[in-house]
């Protein structure tokens, strides 16, 4: 026996432009975020171009690198803002922050390890990349500016993916606007092409010496932020310590909170 239903092709719908809004209002910000993170980077990469080829070939080197490092924060930072946004749903505040706290206790460990990792061995990788001398050991220099940053680059994904999950994203992409473009590009470049008040130019040198600034800077904003903002949220929660810590132990054996 075959079971159907009737199909008819919809009218017109009108559209609810309350919850569009509500929508744009969090997706907008998100995609600016994006934006001004890849970029930042990008625009970097094109005005590092004129600085010659081997020069070239060393950022392009050590930003694969660092970028391939970045997965690593990336990845927890949309677990945490998923389970940032279950436990607020579930109406458990409390263990939405004590998920942000943990995160970022485990993000900050994982990589300040990598980081001396990538430091003691940043020699043997970089030979990986090429056999260029001159590549290889301006590559080392800049290398040297990946393993400062990247600690605070790991803070400052999870912190806004956490940030996310409580529907807060006009103020990360500020942040994101300020620190990336006016900081890390426009002081950047700058520091690379003039400075001559600062002693300058310094090349590619002007440009990661930049952008570390801004990432450290945006990872400490919004590390500061996200904190906050669950602190606020945490406050709200009517369960009792004994039921918040019930909930946090269901969590962790993935069962639902109720």
């Amino acid at each position: 026996m075959t079971i159907y239903k009737k199909m008819h092709a919809p009218g017109f719908v009108r559209p609810e432009w309350k919850r569009l809004w509500n929508l744009l209002k969090i997706g907008v910000p998100m995609g600016l975020c994006t934006f001004f993170e890849v970029s930042s980077f990008t625009l970097m990469a094109i005005f590092v171009s004129r600085l010659g080829p081997d020069i070239m070939s060393a950022h392009q080197i050590v930003a694969n690198l660092t970028s391939m490092c970045y997965m690593v924060p990336l990845s927890l930072g949309i677990a945490t803002s998923v389970l940032i946004a279950q436990s607020l749903g579930a109406r458990w505040p409390s263990v939405a922050y004590e998920c942000l706290k943990r995160t970022l206790k485990l993000m900050v460990t994982i990589a300040v390890v990598m980081s001396v990792l990538l430091f003691l061995f940043r020699s043997v990788i970089l030979w990986l990349y090429t056999s260029e001398v001159e590549v290889h050991e301006l590559a080392m220099s800049l290398i040297l500016f990946g393993c400062f940053y990247y600690v605070f680059d790991a803070m400052q994904s999870v912190s806004a993916f956490a940030l996310r999950g409580y529907r807060v994203t006009m103020a990360p992409m500020i942040i994101y606007g300020v620190m990336l473009w006016g900081v890390g590009l426009g002081l950047g470049y700058q520091f690379a092409f003039h400075g001559e008040w600062a002693g300058g130019p310094y090349g590619v040198f002007g440009f990661w010496g930049a952008t570390a600034t801004g990432l450290f800077l945006t990872g400490i904003s919004l590390t500061l932020m996200a904190l906050w903002v669950g602190r606020q949220f945490a406050k709200d929660d009517s369960h009792s310590p004994d039921e918040v810590k019930a909930a946090i132990q269901r969590a962790e054996s993935h069962k639902p909170l109720s």
